[in-house]
């Protein structure tokens, strides 16, 4: 095929036209002849791109890849010329007398075709992509895997980014949902392989952990200046009588009806997993930091000291002092509220601190003040003033709203007897910790029966709304300015994306499991597939495309690969296991990350009609 110019001349006005069309030759019994493939208008292009041009094309109309995709204005020109381009056309009475070498012509019946075992291919191929390039292969060899289990294994981790599920359903994934599974020639899987895969994966954590980290390093992030550290909890369904990690404790969900299991989780300041923890659900989080640091300074032999970021509720006095006495910098927030200590430098924050604009566009005023072993940040948010008063309001108006429906009870004597009310208080200070603390609540009360109730403001409730949007961020670093300290502490929404990507994309809740080890390895293969969702993210991040994994996903679950069956004369059939052509969306990303579909068409010849 080639790009042809043709000129036209509107003979009233003498306006001259041009237009560039695809044209193919072919040969007819009347001799060669040329066929518009497709009018592309009028293109500002030299010969030469015209001739890359029309390999691409060509190439696309005919399913076959092309030396100059990557060029990117020869690639947008033809995304857009293919979006209009109707394959209808190609379908034309005459017979072409000239066919390619490898090429079979034979009649079919149209009517007949079906297609068969259509398959997932889009999310697998960026999945398996990342998984070599983090050369998970080479790591689960060094631990002994065999081919097909790091084929089994890489199928798992994959499942749980791609189609998160039990083991059941994954099972069932890989053997009848997915294309995974010849790309990396797997075969049959077993009912109880996927959880031996699990054991094994897990008995190997901390060297795939290290292995891992080593690897992100050198691809994505270079040094390690900054580590942020936070803990979270999921639930259990069932009862778990035999795990000693399912414990009743605070749940960060809401979900205190059920037992727990707690992840801690340290990551690196692009938000590579560094390595985790898993303790039972009623585990205290200060006391976790002394254990994460032995481990890292098992893993990094005392090479480096990063900066480690923690958040207010591990941030105690203790593992501050164990920081320092180690030689570890710190930005936290300590869990003691410091800001009382500056009531009256917040009241003239918007007019005596350092101003900043967050990338969000909010308003955020920032004071340094030096201290004994390094600084503090008082920190202004109209972010989070806006949102705790929005908060703080509707607590203490339900709070209000449910004192005076006891106080008509009391008037209306529907409820008199002293101990009756008293819980009733009582219950109402458990169900609004945040504002009852700040209430005077008196009861009237006469012989064991209470008259009436009323309530006052204390004087502390002024404080707290002076206070709200305000904190105190505490640092090691003494050299930078405060507003790289904010930016140092609010890394820490790294953390909190992971745990959003755990539990949301990669179904780490609920957990079904009733044993330890298999809680531990459900945790430990949800672990392994944020380490594909966040290397795909952060390669597209560097092309310019800020993608999350959700809307990738999305977009790529339509590239699939299928078996077209077709029936030609003579009970011939014919078998042919394709996979589809990319949108141009899903074509974007692959080219973004250097992805090339590795599976060739499969051609089968049947003699019989299936």
């Amino acid at each position: 095929m080639h790009i042809a110019t043709i000129t036209t001349k509107n003979k009233k006005t003498g306006k001259v036209y041009i237009n560039h069309k695809l044209i193919q030759t072919v040969r007819t019994e009347k001799g060669p002849r040329s066929r518009v493939i497709m009018s592309l208008g009028q293109l500002n292009l030299p010969k030469d791109d015209l001739k890359k041009l029309a390999f691409v094309l060509e190439g696309r109309i005919t399913g076959q890849a092309s030396l100059f995709e990557d060029e990117g204005y020869i690639t947008k020109i033809a995304d857009e010329a293919m979006a209009h381009f109707d394959f209808n056309i190609l379908r034309r009475k005459e017979k072409e007398n000239v066919q390619d070498k490898d090429s079979v012509a034979v009649p079919v019946f149209l009517e007949r075709t079906t297609l068969y075992e259509t398959r997932s291919l889009g999310p697998e191929l960026v999945g398996h992509q990342i998984w070599q390039k983090l050369q998970l292969d080479e790591i689960l060899k060094s631990c002994g895997f065999n081919d097909y289990q790091r084929s089994l294994a890489q199928a798992v981790v994959i499942a749980r980014l791609a189609e998160p599920g039990s083991e059941r359903q994954t099972r069932n994934w890989i053997q009848k949902q997915t294309a995974l599974t010849e790309i990396i020639a797997l075969n049959k899987v077993g009912k109880n392989q996927v959880y031996s895969i699990a054991d094994q994966l897990l008995n190997h954590k901390e060297f795939i952990e290290k292995s891992l980290r080593e690897k992100e390093a050198d691809l994505f992030c270079k040094g390690h200046t900054l580590f942020l550290y936070d803990l979270t909890n999921t639930y259990f369904e069932g009862g778990c009588l035999k795990n000693p990690l399912a414990k009743r404790g605070h749940s960060k969900e809401k979900r205190s009806d059920c037992l727990l299991v707690t992840l801690a989780l340290l990551v690196d300041q692009r938000g590579f997993p560094v390595f985790t923890q898993i303790y039972r659900g009623n585990q205290s989080e200060p006391q976790t930091l002394k254990e994460v640091l032995d481990r890292l300074e098992r893993d990094c032999q005392g090479l480096y000291k990063p900066t480690i970021v923690m958040d207010r509720g591990i941030a105690v006095q203790d593992n501050l002092d164990l920081l320092r006495k180690r030689q570890y910098p710190f930005v936290v927030i300590e869990r003691r509220q410091l800001e009382k200590e500056y009531v009256k430098e917040f009241e003239q924050a918007r007019e005596q601190f350092e101003p900043m604009m967050t990338s969000a566009g909010n308003q955020v005023y920032l004071k340094k003040l030096p201290c004994d072993e390094g600084a503090r940040v008082l920190v202004l948010s109209e972010e989070k003033k806006h949102k705790e008063e929005a908060m703080d309001r509707l607590q203490e108006e339900r709070f209000i709203e449910d004192l005076t429906r006891l106080q008509k009870s009391v008037q209306k004597r529907n409820i008199i007897r002293l101990p009756k009310v008293s819980q009733k208080i009582g219950r109402l200070m458990e169900r609004y910790p945040a504002v009852a603390r700040y209430y005077d609540i008196n009861i009237a009360e006469h012989k064991d029966e209470v008259s009436d109730i009323t309530w006052s403001k204390k004087p502390l409730r002024q404080e707290r709304s002076s206070l709200t949007g305000c904190y105190v961020i505490q640092t090691s670093h003494k050299d930078l300015s405060a507003c790289e300290i904010w930016e140092l502490y609010h890394t820490l929404t790294k953390v909190e994306y992971a745990f959003r990507c755990l539990k949301t994309d990669l179904g780490m809740r609920p957990i079904h499991h009733q044993l330890a080890d298999r809680t531990e390895a459900h945790l430990f293969i949800s672990v392994l597939a944020y380490h594909l969702l966040i290397g795909i993210e952060t390669g597209l991040r560097e092309q310019g495309d800020t993608r999350q994994w959700s809307t990738i996903k999305k977009v790529l679950c339509t590239h699939t690969r299928s078996t077209i069956i077709l029936h030609g004369e003579g009970n011939m059939v014919y078998s042919i296991r394709l996979s589809g052509q990319p949108e141009p969306e899903q074509r974007d990303i692959y080219k973004k990350l250097g992805i090339k579909d590795p599976l060739k068409n499969k051609q089968t010849v049947l003699h019989r009609r299936m």
